[in-house]
């Protein structure tokens, strides 16, 4: 480490893996330690925030320099940069009740998608491969979707040689069901969750995953056991393709992204099969006015779990 460098902590939390990083920054960014946590084993934020300060502070060893500034990526909604309510994790994030010191006095927290597509802008074509082939081009609106624990979605808007990153809670809209199976399901998923109306998040993710296997088989399994079960040729692999490239299409349009489409999070890098199915492609094209623009839009799988942490430093370097 150079006597010019600082040091940045980033973090990506969603509802099953918080990630923190420390990142050595000067002319560029390097990641210098990085450590891995269960969201859910904590009872707190100061719990999980102080577990993952003590083992990235043991890997670096005595006498390393602190972090001048963090950036905190949540799988939620935040509020005037300090306080989030995360939908899929017990507890609140409150930057403004940590104790004194515990975090540098530059921090703050983002939307994590919002730090995937920052992620996304550095390395998104180096670090993913090709799904569907089309146009990808930074200096048109490109998009960024994620099923994992929920849904994930963030835009890149080019401005003046730049970008402005937009964020999204589009996950908790109203999913848009057709025909008389998909209803069928949907009153499926209505009677299992007590909800007044079906999430994206609730069929586009790993608890949609566990829902479409207990519809087609009956079983009652974890989105990971599900997951170990499906093949090219299973109902649960097409319906989850299906709406998957649903979910791509529909925010494609939404936001204009012509620059093309990242797809991350955990159920899409870990599952590869679902991403294969010619169900993703033929519903992603699938429209009765926009079908040439589709066509042109390319989709690429980001591979490096990664991405939202290196996001969130390239966005600390701005603070």
């Amino acid at each position: 480490m150079s006597k010019d460098s600082e040091i940045i902590l980033a973090a990506d939390i969603g509802g099953t893996s918080a990630r923190f990083a420390l990142f050595e920054a000067d002319g560029s960014l390097g990641m210098a330690s990085r450590v891995e946590l269960e969201t859910a084993r904590f009872e707190t934020f100061q719990a999980l925030v102080e577990t993952a300060q003590g083992m990235l502070a043991d890997s670096r060893g005595p006498g390393s320099s602190p972090a001048s500034r963090a950036v905190l990526a949540v799988a939620g909604p935040v509020k005037r940069g300090s306080f989030c309510r995360p939908p899929n994790i017990a507890y609140a994030m409150d930057l403004d009740a940590l104790p004194t010191g515990l975090l540098p006095r530059r921090s703050v927290l983002v939307n994590d998608f919002a730090a995937q597509a920052h992620g996304c802008s550095l390395f998104g074509e180096e670090r993913s491969q090709e799904v569907l082939p089309g146009v990808m081009n930074s200096s048109l609106t490109q998009a960024v979707i994620g099923p994992g624990t929920g849904l994930g979605k963030a835009a890149l808007v080019p401005v003046g040689g730049g970008y402005v990153v937009c964020g999204s809670e589009g996950g908790h809209a109203a999913f848009p069901f057709n025909g008389a199976e998909e209803h069928h399901f949907q009153r499926f998923v209505l009677e299992g969750t007590g909800e007044p109306y079906v999430r994206w998040e609730g069929v586009v993710s790993g608890q949609g995953l566990s829902l479409l296997h207990r519809f087609h088989t009956g079983e009652l399994v974890s989105p990971a056991e599900a997951a170990a079960q499906l093949t090219p040729s299973s109902a649960v692999c097409e319906w989850f393709a299906r709406f998957l490239g649903r979910a791509c299409r529909d925010y494609v349009l939404e936001v204009m992204a012509t620059g093309g489409l990242f797809i991350s999070g955990g159920v899409a890098a870990r599952n590869p099969v679902l991403l294969a199915h010619p169900a993703l492609k033929r519903e992603f094209r699938l429209s009765a006015t926009h079908a040439d623009l589709l066509a042109g839009v390319a989709i690429r799988l980001v591979r490096d779990q990664d991405v939202g942490l290196w996001g969130a430093a390239a966005f600390a370097r701005t603070l």
